[in-house]
């Protein structure tokens, strides 16, 4: 990954000696995210292998973000009780680590945690991790929310990085999954030399039930908006009731009676009346992929130009005029009907257009 970003951005990253009590497990890890430029960009703590006890799935957690730091008024800031005194020059030293200067101006350096349950941890006895292809996968998903929380560079925190509008924020991880299908990429990785076998390892990321994935994903969707409609407002309104209906309508499964499988639908909380967004980045990850870097994944120029236009602004910009400037789209500026459509329509247009896809 150190390599891919290297050769995309000029950024490496580079393991971290912990300090004593820094982290909450011996197989948490910590990188170090340096630009070639503007020097050291953020820190990320990994945190890779499933074990007793820890939570379960894969995330990506922002504990300090980026902003802008040099216009603080630190002397006209209400200053706490005598008492607490202490706690606030501890937290001044620490932050004081954690600034750095580059030409934009003074930002706080962000800290993110990338939280993955991968099966096998690496061992004396069993040597490194051997990852399946799923994780790799993920691995490249979560990495591509962390860069953008390290390259984002914007005037507050809370449109730093990952901040920025819900269904926008998965552009850059699903964009990292695209790499995963280079055989040039995967070179990086010690990929076989053989151009055959190359090819049969970058073709191992087609899954022959995407489509009946990609149809579950729309049913998620939907379930997503009935649930936030004004349909729900209504006191007989039965979530289990709206599930079973729109299986029969619209579902290839049938619904089994006596379940409420949205009980485990987590997204409907942090994604709440977005869980299209997952469907709808896709759209635009394709389209970027195509555009910007499938002929040369390796590009540095189409790089800094995602970086620059894209990554840096993390919320702090509006989204579509981001992607109407990145891909020459005049017709995606508004952002409005229009654009949702265009988007919608690159989706069809990308999944006939994948050769041996019926």
């Amino acid at each position: 990954l150190s390599r891919l970003f290297q050769s995309l951005y000029g950024v490496a990253l580079r393991p971290v000696e912990l300090s004593p009590g820094e982290v909450w497990h011996p197989d948490v890890k910590k990188l170090e995210v340096v630009d070639e430029t503007d020097g050291l960009l953020g820190w990320i703590y990994t945190d890779l292998f499933a074990r007793r006890n820890k939570s379960s799935g894969a995330a990506h957690y922002t504990v300090r973000c980026s902003r802008r730091t040099d216009d603080d008024d630190d002397a006209g800031d209400l200053l706490p009780e005598e008492n607490h005194m202490p706690l606030v020059e501890m937290s001044r030293q620490f932050e004081a680590g954690g600034r750095h200067r580059i030409p934009d101006g003074t930002f706080q350096l962000p800290v993110v945690v990338l939280l993955t349950e991968f099966t096998r941890a690496p061992s004396p006895s069993r040597g490194p991790a051997v990852l399946e292809w799923h994780e790799v996968l993920t691995l490249f998903h979560e990495m591509g929310h962390a860069m953008h929380s390290m390259i984002g560079r914007t005037e507050y925190q809370n449109v730093s990085g990952t901040r920025c509008a819900t269904d926008f924020v998965e552009l850059p991880s699903i964009l990292m999954e695209h790499f995963l299908t280079s055989p040039a990429v995967l070179a990086l990785f010690g990929a076989p030399p053989r151009a055959s076998d190359a090819d049969a390892v970058a073709n191992h990321h087609e899954d022959p039930c995407r489509n009946i994935d990609t149809y579950g994903q729309i049913l998620l969707a939907a379930l997503d908006q009935t649930y936030h409609s004004r349909a729900a407002m209504d006191p007989t309104f039965d979530s289990t009731a709206a599930l079973a209906r729109l299986h029969g309508q619209r579902g290839i499964v049938p619904y089994v009676p006596g379940t409420s499988w949205q009980t485990q639908f987590g997204h409907l909380f942090g994604y709440g009346a977005t869980y299209y967004s997952y469907l709808f980045d896709r759209a635009i990850a394709a389209r970027v992929w195509r555009q910007l870097f499938v002929h040369d994944p390796l590009n540095r120029a189409m790089g800094e130009r995602y970086k620059t236009e894209i990554l840096k602004h993390g919320g702090g910009e509006d989204p579509w005029a981001m992607l109407g400037s990145l891909l020459n789209a005049p017709e995606l500026v508004g952002g409005d009907e229009q654009a949702m459509r265009e988007v919608g329509r690159w989706r069809i247009e990308e999944e006939v257009a994948v050769p041996g896809r019926h």
